[in-house]
């Protein structure tokens, strides 16, 4: 069975469209008591402020209880009632996914009769059917870094969403609009810090509950964490680097310590190198011959031969590192890394070039990249660092600081960062901002969002951002 989407007073999204509608008229009433000013009830409150004396106001004790928050008397009028929408709401969702799969033959039903396995059923049938509600628009602007930071590093936000249910979407449609701000508040000359792995404390903005006339506000998200560091490895958990020895420090006859060497010789093409590097001790110096696409790479999930973790299917990841080149200056290459075959061939999407003229010959440059890995993702799969095409001879490049780690998310429905060092570590008092903008276009997710928590749930129906969805937003009324 499917369950009836969009027909007049019996499909689902018709029902749910009269509950926001509802809802939605509550809203327009409490923004007119307070701005409205032929109808306001602040308007009123004004005059009467006003008769209590505008010298001395000896007698403003009288207006207490009614200039008191203007939000909590727009809230306090509407909370009685989302409270009933939302248990109507909530039965509707329920009551009507149940009664669908009842009707199979042979009868079933949902694993429990609660929203998450309603919206589950829902988001699945939707799918099935091709249905899709409006979308929404999400930007990530780039990080802006604090105009006295000393570290060199930066960080990473996205709010590229899983493809295993959610490709529909282009970001997270629950993104809050906000301002993330990450500040450095312990480093290494704390001494109880290792170089790179300074901790941030990370905050988003003010967020409001659902019968909140301000709703939804920001994340409100707040919380520390590390750098994700080139000298810590096998992470088996959000925000650690998952690669070994990508700090380039540990060689043995200049063979990287946990990495293949696949095109060029080891003291031929690739060399350890204590001389040009941006972090710790030593680096990774690949010397071009004009001729060979020098290639190196490490197995992951594969202790024996690289790293013991894996990449998990669908998982957001972050690549960084810090690269620069020098000797002869270089007409021609470009340097790749990320995810591939034995054979080199890069996973789509899973990797980052940078050509020739986007190094610089005098100092490392950070280079960033985030992806979802596939859901079929290629067994076994390597992390590699190679010359796509070759850089002319007598052109080293130098690198160093290599991560690869699975992002931190702010809530299932939000998004995801990362905090890499440079080759400056960073200190107490460096600070990034990160603004997040949702335009709003999709109304019938975002009252979804409002009654159901998505944003936390992490549970969406598919979207159209082109035009074409067939759940309209004009249902809701």
């Amino acid at each position: 069975m499917t369950v009836n989407f969009v027909t007049a007073k019996t499909g689902i999204f018709a029902r749910l469209g009269k509950i926001f509608g509802a809802w939605s008229r509550m809203v327009a009433f409490q923004d007119d008591i307070i701005n409205n000013a032929g109808t306001s009830v602040q308007e009123a409150i004004n005059e009467y402020v006003n008769t209590l004396g505008a010298t001395s106001n000896t007698d403003l004790k009288m207006a207490d209880a009614i200039i008191k928050s203007p939000d909590d008397l727009q809230n306090a009028i509407g909370m009685p009632l989302f409270g009933r929408l939302k248990q109507t709401a909530v039965a509707t969702v329920v009551e009507m996914m149940q009664a669908d799969l009842e009707a199979e033959t042979p009868a079933s039903g949902l694993p429990s009769k609660t929203v998450p396995e309603a919206l589950y059923e829902l988001r699945n049938q939707m799918i099935a059917n091709s249905k899709s509600v409006d979308g929404t628009t999400i930007t990530v602007a780039s990080t802006a870094a604090g105009g006295s930071n000393t570290g060199t590093g930066t960080v990473v936000v996205s709010a590229e969403p899983d493809n295993y249910k959610n490709s529909t979407h282009a970001f997270y449609p629950t993104a809050r609009t906000e301002t993330i701000r990450f500040s450095c508040y312990e480093d290494a000359r704390s001494k109880r810090r290792a170089k790179g792995s300074e901790l941030f404390e990370v905050r988003g903005a003010e967020r409001f509950g659902s019968s909140d006339h301000r709703w939804p506000g920001g994340s409100g998200f707040v919380g520390r964490f590390a750098c994700s560091s080139d000298s810590q490895n096998d992470g088996r958990r959000a925000g650690r680097n998952i690669l070994r020895n990508s700090s380039f420090e540990g060689f043995v006859s200049n063979t990287p310590t946990a990495w293949e060497i696949k095109v060029g010789g080891a003291g031929s093409t690739i060399y350890k190198d204590t001389s040009v590097y941006a972090r710790g001790a030593a680096g990774l110096k690949m010397v071009g011959d004009g001729t060979n696409a020098i290639r190196i790479h490490q197995q992951l999930g594969n202790i024996d031969v690289g790293s013991p973790v894996g990449v998990k299917p669908d998982a957001l990841y972050c690549i960084s590192f810090l690269a620069r080149k020098s000797g002869t200056g270089s007409s021609a290459g470009s340097l790749t890394v990320g995810l591939s075959n034995s054979s080199g061939t890069f996973v789509g999407g899973c990797s980052i070039g940078v050509a020739h003229g986007s190094l610089s010959a005098s100092a490392f440059g950070i280079f960033t990249t985030t992806f979802r890995a596939p859901l079929d993702l290629i067994d076994p799969v390597y992390f590699t660092v190679t010359q796509g095409t070759a850089f002319t001879s007598g052109t080293n490049v130098h690198v160093d600081g290599l991560i690869m780690a699975e992002m931190l998310p702010t809530a299932k429905g939000g998004v995801h960062f990362l905090i890499v060092p440079g080759a400056t570590d960073f200190v107490r008092g460096d600070e990034f901002t990160v603004d997040i903008t949702n335009n709003g276009e999709g109304a019938m997710h975002a009252y979804m969002d409002r009654f159901f928590n998505l944003y936390q749930s992490g549970i969406f129906m598919p979207g159209n951002v082109v035009g074409g969805e067939t759940v309209a937003d004009s249902l809701i009324a």
